[in-house]
């Protein structure tokens, strides 16, 4: 059964005192994967978490799955190129094998990893944007689908020392995609960004929430 924890500063240092007892400073980075649909607020919270860490445990740093996007050049020569664009954001328009070798090669510290990072102005990643050196020696591996049962994905909880999932309520997700899409200039009005919102994110939400393993620690947003 998971750890229910709501996301509080007290919590946050249950969190804390959790990763101090299991960490060990060793030849191995400690690796956890955060996990959660589209707007759950995962990247505030592990970054807040990362802060947290470096402070009170060990370095650490936090890598997005969004590096892991496909290009849109290789979603446009896909046979269902239409339906490829329409649906960026979900399981198969992303290079999962990629990011699963990855991960796989943050486990030994000694190795220093270059990954990508996403550009939502340009809409694609960038390669080998972000370092992570000998110095970290704690990852939080933060993405939609880390923790998915789907094949190559299913490997990530195999490889990390523990697995969080974020939950929060769907009213909440929507209005925060929602406002995403408008500030992020994705939809150029409202409407347009309640029409994406509900349709492939959500979508997109729904299909982790029934897909994903049940993860070590349940973290209940409000």
């Amino acid at each position: 059964m998971s750890d229910q924890v709501t996301i509080t500063d007290k919590q946050t240092h249950q969190l804390v005192d959790r990763v101090k007892s299991h960490f060990s400073s060793n030849d191995s980075r400690y690796l956890i994967s955060l996990a959660g649909v589209p707007g759950a607020g995962k990247t505030t919270f592990a970054s807040t978490m990362a802060a947290s860490l470096t402070k009170e445990v060990a370095p650490t740093i936090v890598l997005s799955q969004d590096g892991f996007h496909l290009y849109r050049s290789e979603l446009q020569a896909m046979p269902n190129a239409e339906e490829a664009i329409r649906r960026r954001g979900a399981p198969f328009t992303f290079n999962s094998k990629a990011f699963v070798e990855l991960v796989a090669r943050l486990k030994n510290k000694h190795n220093t990893v270059k990954a990508p990072s996403f550009d939502h102005k340009l809409k694609d990643p960038v390669e080998d944007d972000i370092e992570i050196n000998s110095a970290i020696e704690i990852v939080i591996i933060e993405g939609n689908y880390t923790s998915l049962k789907d094949a190559e994905w299913n490997e990530i909880s195999t490889l990390v020392n523990d697995t969080w999932f974020i939950s929060t309520p769907e009213s909440i997700v929507r209005s925060r995609i929602i406002k995403r899409h408008l500030e992020a200039g994705i939809a150029q009005n409202e409407q347009e960004a309640i029409d994406r919102a509900d349709g492939s994110d959500l979508q997109n939400a729904r299909y982790i929430i029934e897909n994903s393993k049940t993860t070590n620690v349940l973290i209940l947003a409000e």
